[in-house]
């Protein structure tokens, strides 16, 4: 009898263990290769001047093995902004440039941004992979957009089954299925962040192209049938048409900074200017209604980071990217909406927040604030990302920090 009680739990144990061995198997000849399923969710393809090395980050190709000639190697963690899928040349390239320039001949600055990504994902992303690169410097960026957490460090239970290189029970037997599994179900920040309208993007830039009258017909129509069936098209055509027009200028830039139109832009328009919710009107209100939520949270992530780079023998400095409230030129755009604005507000309390709790602590810093605040121009009026100048303001401001730890 006991025999027969123990033999059913070890057979669907080993039924169960033969599944999943089998399943990674097939995974494998599917799934993108480490290090790039651990770094990025979705697959990407080199367009045009976008190019993707082989670990999916767009950077030139790289190796574990540091190269003999290279003396000081700095990898740079973060999101979109590092990644740069709207410029030219991403951050990390330009820091190399400007290195190179400046005679610091055998420096490296590895880009590890990826788009839809957080403060967590940037820990375990410099854990399980940025560490193996024995690096000699990290910089870690924040943007105060998007990355401020409501989890602190340590207070995260392992999911079944997270978006790699965030652990959960299944990535530690079955990291390529796991890939394979948030990949098809859109479970990673990425799926999170749009609504899934097959052709959105490529038909809304298309309608650019026509005339003023046209072309707001077919984007209203879109967002009255695809996102907010229950508001008139007149409450939605008011919203796009204010000051005179205004959110259609942002599309007459020239390649170099040519901006695009985005179904989430669009309905977060939208969704925050016919809301009723508390809203700041000024930096003031923004500090006492949003300055306190999600700073202790997020700066943990931080201190995580900077204990677990000491402790490796690596030098980190987390770089705060700022809001484009510091842009009079990305300001004065958004005045028709302000109510969809004062999310920039509340971003801009937090980012002010977490620099005065970082300054409480022993983990280095630097504040993106003091280089572009007050310069136009900086920031793309839609997307909120640095242009192709506020790019270069800040690659000379990492580049002045390297060098810094560099000499350490």
């Amino acid at each position: 009898m006991k025999a027969q009680r123990f033999f059913w739990p070890l057979y669907i144990l080993l039924l169960l263990g033969a599944a999943l061995a089998g399943s990674e198997a097939i995974a494998s000849f599917i799934v993108p290769s480490w290090p790039a399923r651990d770094l990025r969710p979705i697959e990407v393809t080199s367009t045009g001047d976008v190019s993707y090395n082989d670990w999916a980050l767009r950077d030139r190709p790289r190796s574990f093995e540091r190269p003999a000639d290279v003396r000081f190697r700095s990898i740079l963690v973060g999101d979109s902004f590092l990644e740069g899928s709207f410029l030219k040349t991403p951050l990390s390239a330009m820091v190399e440039q400007r290195l190179a320039a400046g005679g610091r001949t055998g420096a490296e600055a590895i880009n590890f941004g990826v788009s839809a990504t957080g403060p967590r994902h940037y820990y375990y992303r410099i854990k399980n992979v940025a560490l193996a690169l024995k690096p000699d410097a990290i910089v870690l960026t924040v943007y105060a957009g998007n990355d401020f957490v409501a989890t602190p460090f340590g207070g995260w239970m392992r999911p079944p089954i997270a978006e790699l290189p965030l652990p959960s029970l299944l990535a530690g037997p079955a990291p390529r299925m796991t890939w394979l599994t948030v990949n098809r179900l859109g479970l990673s920040e990425f799926g999170h962040n749009n609504k899934a309208i097959a052709g959105e993007f490529e038909q809304l830039n298309e309608w650019l192209k026509l005339p003023a009258d046209e072309r707001l017909d077919r984007v209203v129509d879109h967002l009255k049938r695809n996102y907010y069936p229950r508001l008139s098209r007149e409450t939605i055509r008011e919203i796009l048409s204010r000051g005179d027009g205004r959110f259609w200028t942002a599309f007459d830039k020239p390649a170099v900074n040519r901006e695009f139109l985005a179904g989430w832009l669009l309905s977060g328009m939208v969704d925050w200017e016919t809301g009723s919710w508390t809203v700041p009107r000024d930096a003031e209100e923004a500090d006492r209604l949003e300055g306190t939520a999600m700073v202790d949270e997020t700066l943990s992530w931080l201190v995580a980071a900077d204990r677990l780079a000491k402790e490796n023998g690596v030098q980190l400095a987390v770089a705060l990217i700022p809001v484009g409230t510091g842009d009079p030129s990305y300001v004065d755009f958004w005045r028709p909406w302000p109510r969809y604005f004062s999310t920039s507000l509340s971003a801009d309390a937090r980012h002010r927040r977490l620099a005065v709790k970082l300054r409480q602590t022993a983990v280095p810093f630097f504040d993106l604030r003091d280089d572009l605040g007050g310069v136009p121009g900086t920031y793309r009026l839609t997307d909120g990302h640095w242009t192709e100048r506020g790019t270069e303001i800040v690659a000379g401001r990492v580049t002045r920090e390297l060098l810094k730890m560099r000499r350490n």
